[in-house]
């Protein structure tokens, strides 16, 4: 937990170990969020392309998919407000976005991410945000975290994980990150009853968080040019 609490503190966000759960890899940590979250019948509003296995933890909890559309033409950003809330009824429960996303690789901007937050205050809803794909922003995109906004620090869920970041998809090593410890000490009853997450990979991973930034540099333009040759 130390590893990922100065993690986040270089990137200016202060997180205590009871804030922090750590799961067998992201798609726990977002199941237990979901299943702690949400009521059988409950909605989960997506921007559309979103990750396949999105839909099957949302069901794995009894809860439902309201999907809204986001175009090629636009790059795949969010729509306005107004369209974004037409998905919305009174069984809506939270929003849940990939950023960068998965599939489309969109960077969502500053202002679409305060538009969601809005949202989430105004509606009193829960903002999932994965951000497992962090570290991978190019053409001079900038990175923006609803966790950087205090007005609805106790309504966001942080989805992490070492699986992109290092290349360790198979280490299992994930995170669920809160503000709102009534939600991380609901999650930490589901991971004791599935005992805990593999002792050798947290010891990796919290090696891991030691590498120099040099290598996310060396990654990002190694990635850049297998984009541009398939591009």
């Amino acid at each position: 937990l130390d590893s990922f609490i100065n993690y986040y503190k270089d990137m200016g966000i202060e997180f205590t170990h009871e804030n922090l759960i750590v799961t067998n890899g992201a798609s726990e940590g977002l199941y237990f969020t979901l299943f702690t979250l949400c009521d059988a019948g409950d909605e989960v509003i997506i921007p559309e392309p979103f990750y396949t296995n999105y839909s099957s933890f949302v069901d794995m909890a009894g809860c439902i998919v309201k999907p809204f559309a986001t175009f090629s033409e636009t790059g795949f950003h969010l729509p306005s407000k107004e369209k974004i809330m037409a998905a919305f009824t009174e069984k809506t429960k939270a929003i849940l976005i990939c950023n960068p996303s998965n599939p489309t690789g969109t960077v969502y901007t500053k202002e679409e991410i305060q538009i969601l937050a809005e949202i989430c205050r105004e509606k009193d809803l829960y903002f999932i945000t994965d951000e497992v794909y962090r570290e991978f922003v190019y053409d001079d995109f900038e990175f923006y975290s609803p966790l950087s906004i205090k007005e609805i620090e106790d309504k966001v869920i942080l989805i992490d994980s070492i699986s992109k970041r290092y290349s360790s998809c198979g280490a299992r090593i994930g995170l669920v990150a809160s503000k709102n410890v009534e939600i991380t000490s609901a999650i930490l009853k589901l991971t004791q009853a599935r005992l805990c997450s593999p002792t050798l990979e947290q010891i990796a991973a919290a090696e891991l968080y030691n590498t120099p930034k040099a290598y996310f540099t060396q990654v990002k333009e190694e990635y850049t040019k297998r984009r541009n040759v398939l591009y």
